[in-house]
């Protein structure tokens, strides 16, 4: 049986399979979690039938045209309304899916002043909308160039100056790692302020399954502080999902 704290991402694993048969390969697998990046690309009662059963963790909102580069509004002057338009989309998508939290993504942007007051704008009108928990993620710069929010360090400064419970932080332990170089620092210290919401890894080579103990000191961690959120699995299988699942067993 998959511990009951893993989700599976369903626009990442099973890939293999048409999106609403994800699901069912999910749940056949032991998974009782799941999270979606786009779920608002497919028919919300299609997509409610078929995750009958399995409880979403997190779901992303609305990101504006992913194939023409963008990666969210949060932090972009003058994209407020798209910010808001993606927020209260995402929110009420959450709610019909009965999903525990909502990814607001933050957009390419340098990291300035103006950016930083655009951000923290941006936010605290969202945390005033939302009755769900809202997760905000720094993603490395090599993965996605020029992303605003890119940093461990930057993100826990922007979280302390929003000082909104409703907002925490997603820890991508992949993406922290190229990033910073290691991860189990940056996870302690999250858990240390407070600030946790949700934890997402992929092995370091090449964004496949991890190693069987790659990150094993960082579930070890969070098992010891009680940690009571889930751990998506983000990452690009190397043949089928289902095989490849075996580093959970070792």
């Amino acid at each position: 049986m998959i511990p009951a704290h893993l989700a599976a991402n369903l626009d990442w694993l099973y890939t293999e399979r048409p999106y609403l048969g994800r699901p069912d390969a999910a749940r056949a697998d032991g998974f009782s979690a799941v999270e979606l990046q786009q779920p608002h690309l497919h028919d919300t009662a299609s997509l409610q039938a078929a995750l009958a059963g399995l409880r979403v963790a997190l779901i992303n909102a609305p990101a504006g045209d992913w194939a023409a580069g963008e990666r969210g509004f949060a932090a972009l002057p003058g994209r407020e309304a798209d910010f808001r338009e993606a927020t209260l989309r995402g929110l009420d998508l959450a709610a019909r899916l009965g999903a525990g939290r909502v990814h607001l993504l933050s957009g390419l942007a340098d990291d300035t002043p103006a950016h930083r007051a655009t951000w923290l704008a941006n936010l605290r009108w969202a945390a005033e909308q939302s009755s769900l928990p809202l997760v905000v993620e720094p993603i490395n710069r090599r993965d996605m160039p020029g992303y605003f929010l890119h940093r461990q360090a930057q993100a826990l400064d922007l979280l302390a100056q929003l000082a909104s419970p409703r907002v925490t932080l997603q820890l991508d332990l992949y993406h922290c790692r190229i990033a910073e170089g290691e991860s189990l620092s940056h996870l302690t210290r999250a858990l240390d302020l407070g600030v946790l919401g949700h934890v997402q890894l992929a092995g370091v080579d090449g964004r496949h399954e991890p190693e069987a103990d790659e990150y094993a000191r960082e579930l070890t961690l969070l098992a010891s502080r009680a940690w009571v959120g889930h751990v998506g699995l983000e990452y690009r299988p190397r043949t089928v999902t289902s095989a490849g699942l075996a580093w959970l067993r070792c």
